[in-house]
């Protein structure tokens, strides 16, 4: 017995050196990825030099660090490694101080190290519980930290001799700080070691005191029922002692091994009797950090019961549960409420199986309980942002649609279904999008839809033919993308447009221009009657220029629209996993701006300050979407400055030097915003023109121009000089506005 506990007193220290090994590797690799991560920074910073010097360190540090990886991996932990490692620690250390000093900075060799470095190797070393290393440690850094110093002193002593600091006098303390905080960490690993051996001891002890209590009750108990055969009985029991030594020993550490198990669950691990209570007749610890409660509490109801934390709307469902998995003899899996002994609410998942014994009968209910509380937040942030989202989209007067890979569809907005009417489901118990398509269109609909699903641009036209809730044949187009899951296309998603009403502008276009061409067959006719049919033709055609350039308008709205309304969702759809509170912020902030285009889209002009109330809203979400690549400077005060302007102008110019040109975090877009001493509000951006993007049609600017040709006398001026594009917007006056 006693050679077994020199042997476990040595192991269980084995295994403590052996964690202090672990976590010095561990620590490297943190300090490894900081120091890198603050190298790549400085470089970026201009300091290519410093930091190319502080690479080769690093680099043998990682070689180094790799190698002591394996050797902890492999539980191979011999004291010579220890000493290696403590070289290398402080060789790094150090070199990388004399490499500093020698080539950047000469207060290098008498800060860091005092204070942050050398210390904190110190303590990483004391987990160890090798008191000779640790001495060692002590000593080369000491002679290392003051070598670097001396080695610098002795080249330029009047620099040193300079600061205070920095002089002999003030080093010999740091050295002696350092000194002091080694031999404090050696008190503290001597603390430790000493605590360790008392824990090993007592719980050796301990084990030896009830092998022995339960051997000398066996022996009294035979003794009195076979006194005749005392002799025979005494070799057995001999015999038997040494076999109950050996079996205390191996009780000893499979209860160890039980309870380091049961230490590392997840949950807590639980057996209890299946009555009213749920009396507890074993709970791991784990149930403390889940409960509030210590375990013994709740063992055979001594200071509680388990079903008194249970929330009172629980306790039906629980019971019906296990009635159930009693009746079917399966596991039961069931999610209920307790209060947590703060008067928290805490979710919790019960998985556990039914217990028999030969008979037949219910001797105990062994399950698992598993804290899902933070899981149960998540899940009603996630549904209020999903709501919300479902909210945002049924205010948007265009359809949006979400398809799966087979087409049928997963999401639509109330749009969707007051342009469509309700759809028809499948045998499947799905809606398939195509049913809306007349029959000519539908090859061509899944021709676009497999392109999109394979990541391929569009060559075919996206405008088709449906069928909408009357059953009236209306032309729409469709906007739509991939949808990406880890890298995996799992469907397409995109808004529809009726342009019906722009194909019927179209055709009265083409009416009056066949018109035109009749007329002008007919040259015989009187010049009275000519002339009073040419003044009819001219008028009409005046008024349809007119709606035209209105319908364009709205079309080009419409077009601007949906690309941003999609970015946007696809940059909502992203937020909502990664930040709930942005999400929502940025979903009131897109309502907004599309509340206003709602509001706005019949008017001819809006104040300044309406327009900008609504582009804050706008450049907010520019800036979530490309996070600090494009800039809006607003450089003067709405409110201060009387004008007008046409409504979605300023974001159309926005738009525009996004889209035609290129921007990064390191060269970002620059867009200026002041007004002039002409009353004209100047728009200007940095020009870095796109490499490769489509070819402009200029759609935006002409319809800019000629709206406000039907508001003022003032037109919008474009200039396009070798750095910059400018825009120059007329602030209208409203005496000024032209009928």
């Amino acid at each position: 017995m006693k050679l077994y506990t020199i042997y476990a007193d040595s192991n269980k220290l084995k295994e403590e050196q052996l964690k202090g090994a672990r976590l010095s590797v561990y620590f490297r690799w943190f300090f490894i990825l900081l120091i890198t991560s603050l190298l790549s920074i400085q470089a970026l910073l201009g300091h290519q030099a410093e930091s190319s010097k502080s690479i080769v360190f690093i680099a043998i540090y990682i070689v180094s660090n790799i190698g002591l990886w394996y050797a902890v991996k492999r539980k191979y932990n011999p004291r010579f490694l220890g000493f290696f490692s403590a070289v290398i620690d402080v060789g790094i250390v150090c070199m990388h101080l004399y490499v500093q000093t020698v080539n950047f900075d000469y207060t290098s060799s008498t800060a860091a190290a005092t204070t942050f470095l050398i210390p904190i190797l110190f303590l990483l070393y004391t987990f160890r519980l090798d008191k000779g290393l640790m001495y060692f440690l002590i000593f080369i850094s000491v002679f290392g930290f003051n070598l670097v110093y001396l080695t610098n002193y002795f080249e330029t002593p009047e620099l040193y001799n300079l600061h205070l600091s920095l002089s002999p006098t003030s080093h010999f303390f740091k050295s002696a700080y350092i000194f002091f905080i080694g031999l404090l960490c050696v008190y503290f690993q001597y603390s430790i070691s000493r605590f360790i051996n008392t824990q090993i001891s007592e719980a050796t002890e301990k084990a030896k005191l009830d092998a022995r209590i339960r051997i000398e009750q066996e022996k009294n108990m035979l003794t009195q029922q076979h006194l005749s055969q005392e002799k025979i009985l005494i070799r057995n029991l001999e015999k038997e002692v040494r076999e109950k030594e050996q079996i205390a020993s191996k009780l000893n550490e499979s209860q160890e091994t039980l309870q380091s198990i049961m230490s590392n669950l997840v949950g807590a691990a639980s057996r209890c009797k299946f009555d009213k209570n749920l009396t507890v007749k074993y709970y791991s610890d784990k149930i403390e950090e889940i409960t509030g409660y210590p375990a013994s509490d709740f063992t055979d109801n001594r200071v509680r019961s388990f079903a008194s934390i249970i929330h009172p709307d629980d306790i039906f469902r629980c019971n019906k549960k296990i009635e159930e998995a009693v009746t079917t003899n399966k596991p039961y899996e069931f999610e209920y409420r307790i209060f947590h002994k703060n008067g928290k609410v805490v979710w919790l998942k019960e998985n556990g199986k039914v217990i028999f014994d030969k008979n037949g009968e219910i001797e105990w209910l062994d399950g698992i309980s598993i804290d899902i509380t933070e899981q149960k937040e998540a899940e009603a942030a996630y549904q209020e942002v999903e709501t919300r989202f479902k909210e945002l989209t049924d205010l948007l007067p265009q359809p949006v649609y979400e398809l799966d890979n087979e087409g049928n569809i997963v999401f639509c907005n109330k749009a969707t279904t007051d342009l469509f009417g309700e759809l028809k489901t499948n045998d499947s118990g799905k809606k398939s999008a195509l049913q809306v398509f007349v029959p000519e269109d539908i090859e061509r609909v899944i021709e676009n839809l497999t392109l999109r699903l394979n990541g391929t641009k569009l060559i075919q036209q996206n405008q088709y033919r449906a069928y909408n809730r009357n059953g009236e044949i209306v032309d729409v187009v469709i906007y739509g993308a991939p949808i990406y899951r880890n890298n995996e296309i799992v469907g397409t998603r995109g808004i529809i447009i009726d342009v019906t009403h722009m194909k019927s502008v179209e055709k009265e276009l083409k009416k009056a221009k066949t018109e035109l061409e009749l007329l002008n067959k007919h040259l015989e006719q009187t010049v009275e009657e000519r002339t009073r049919e040419l003044t009819e033709v001219n008028t009409q055609l005046l008024k349809l220029q007119k709606e035209n350039l209105q319908s364009q308008f709205e079309v080009l709205k419409q077009q601007v629209n949906p690309h941003f309304l999609f970015n946007s969702l696809n940059v909502l759809t992203s937020l909502i996993k990664v930040d709930p509170d942005l999400a929502e912020t940025f979903t009131e902030r897109l309502s907004k701006v599309y509340r206003y285009v709602l509001e706005n889209k019949d008017k001819d002009l809006v104040t300044l300050s309406t327009e900008m109330d609504f582009l804050r809203a706008y450049v907010f979400l520019i800036d979530i979407r490309f996070k600090g690549k494009v800039f809006v400077n607003i450089k003067f005060n709405e409110n201060e400055i009387e004008g007008f302007v046409v409504p979605l102008a300023l974001q159309l110019l926005i738009e525009n030097a996004i889209k035609h040109n290129t921007f990064s975090k390191k060269n970002p877009l620059n867009i200026n915003m002041f007004v002039d001493n002409n009353n004209f509000l100047n728009i200007v951006n940095n020009l870095q023109n796109r490499e490769t993007h489509m070819v402009s049609t200029g759609v935006g600017l002409v319809n800019i121009s000629k709206r406000y040709s039907l508001l003022s006398e003032s037109e919008p001026v474009f200039e396009l000089t070798k750095d910059e594009f400018i825009a120059k917007i007329p602030l209208i006056k409203k005496e000024n506005k032209t009928n």
